[in-house]
């Protein structure tokens, strides 16, 4: 049998500064990763380069720690997902003793979401985030700690994204209260909950409000209309709502009123609705056919 030839290592850290940048544009948001765990001055080539060319979703709601990666407004694509083998591998790098974390699961899966994290944001010089993704049923303990590391790291608006079968209204009160960054977009993918009204009432301004019911048999409830008119959102998205033609019609009058200037689309699942009854009321001109308009430019 023939012997297979080894090709010798590639002396890439010896290239010079330009041509070794252009070299690790080309890497992908893994690799550049990847890199800057061989060394030192790997790590510090990746912090001097503006190289970062993706968005950054953080996610604190499933077992594992989790980064995503993504090209701008394209979140499915590139999802980075890192789980504890991935931090033993590296803990001379990420300055993480395995051993010293807690022996609580749960609480062990946050600290290394948290290690994690800052790295990402120290590696890249992050001045922006994507989302933060939490459960809706964290303990009171796992949502004080979450709070207090976005205070700390976090002093521009964000997109905030809740989801979970069941809900702790406790630990949603708590987040909220003891949360100083300002939300940008606020998404509640809750499936099951009684009431949040108390809490919930105190978000009036936001780039963009998601709610999202189970089904039409369990519709959202905990959103009402006068929520929405006392509103000043610019974007509003709602699944399996209760609302009523006569909602619909309060708001529109309102609107044309001049009410909600800053809003931009509003888009609501209902499970039926009559035409008539949304536009009661509201005179609306009818389109003139045999008039002719010509436009030149």
């Amino acid at each position: 049998m023939d012997e297979i030839s080894s090709s010798p290592a590639f002396p890439l850290l010896k290239l010079p500064y330009v041509v070794l940048n252009n070299v690790i544009s080309n890497f992908k948001q893994r690799e550049i990763l990847e890199f800057s765990f061989v060394s030192k001055k790997c790590s510090s080539i990746i912090k001097t380069s503006n190289l970062f060319r993706f968005e950054i979703r953080i996610s604190f709601k499933e077992n594992l720690p989790v980064v995503s990666f993504t090209p701008p407004g394209k979140f499915t694509l590139g999802n980075c997902h890192i789980g504890k083998d991935y931090f033993e591998t590296r803990e001379n790098y990420m300055k993480v003793d395995m051993n010293k974390l807690s022996g609580d699961v749960n609480e062990k899966n946050l600290q290394l979401s948290l290690t994690w994290a800052d790295y990402i944001f120290d590696l890249y010089h992050l001045n922006n985030i994507a989302g933060i993704y939490l459960s809706s049923n964290s303990s009171l303990n796992k949502v004080n700690t979450i709070v207090e590391w976005l205070n700390g790291r976090i002093p521009y608006p964000t997109n905030f994204f809740f989801y979970g079968s069941e809900t702790n209204e406790n630990g949603l009160k708590l987040f909220f209260d003891r949360l100083n960054v300002n939300i940008r977009e606020l998404s509640l993918q809750l499936t099951v909950v009684k009431d949040l009204k108390p809490f919930i009432r105190r978000f009036l301004d936001l780039d963009r409000f998601e709610a999202y019911g189970k089904s039409f048999t369990y519709p959202i409830k905990w959103i009402t209309m006068d929520y929405i008119l006392s509103s000043t959102f610019k974007s509003i998205y709602m699944r399996y709502t209760s609302f009523t033609e006569m909602d619909f019609n309060r708001f529109i009058k309102g609107w044309l009123n001049g009410n909600h200037s800053r809003i931009e689309s509003f888009y609501a699942d209902v499970q039926q609705m009559n035409p008539d009854l949304v536009i009661d009321g509201i005179e609306v001109e009818e389109r003139v056919d045999t008039v002719k308009r010509v436009f030149t430019g």
